[in-house]
């Protein structure tokens, strides 16, 4: 390998074996990309959507209890912009401890659940 000199730090040439085995491993990884970008979306989307349910779940009882954004407002401390866009917004992502403040302004609890795959 041959050595050239950039600055402070050596940086070697590969040989051209090794130049071809870079080659094809960065060959292999564009093709994987888009598969596993699939993937990602995939479990992002299936998340999302248990999330929303949560979420419309939440909704649905203030509005069974008929308590306005101003009542959990005041209960949770959250201004209203912030569970109206909570509520409205598809991509919302919110925390486990702002869904816990909207689950004791209405009287319940969240529960997480873990269970085995399939």
């Amino acid at each position: 390998m041959a050595k050239r000199r950039m600055g402070k730090r050596i940086y070697r040439e590969p040989t051209v074996e090794q130049a071809e085995k870079y080659r094809r491993i960065r060959e292999m990884i564009a093709n994987e990309i888009p598969e596993i970008k699939a993937e990602a979306r995939a479990i992002r989307q299936g998340r999302q959507a248990k999330m929303g349910e949560v979420i419309r779940l939440l909704k649905a009882e203030r509005e069974l209890r008929g308590l306005s954004l101003a009542d959990v407002s005041e209960r949770t401390g959250l201004s209203k912009s912030a569970i109206s866009k909570l509520e409205n917004n598809e991509d919302a992502n919110p925390t486990i401890n702002t869904l816990t403040k909207y689950a004791d302004a209405l009287g319940m609890t969240l529960g997480i659940v873990l269970t085995e795959k399939g």
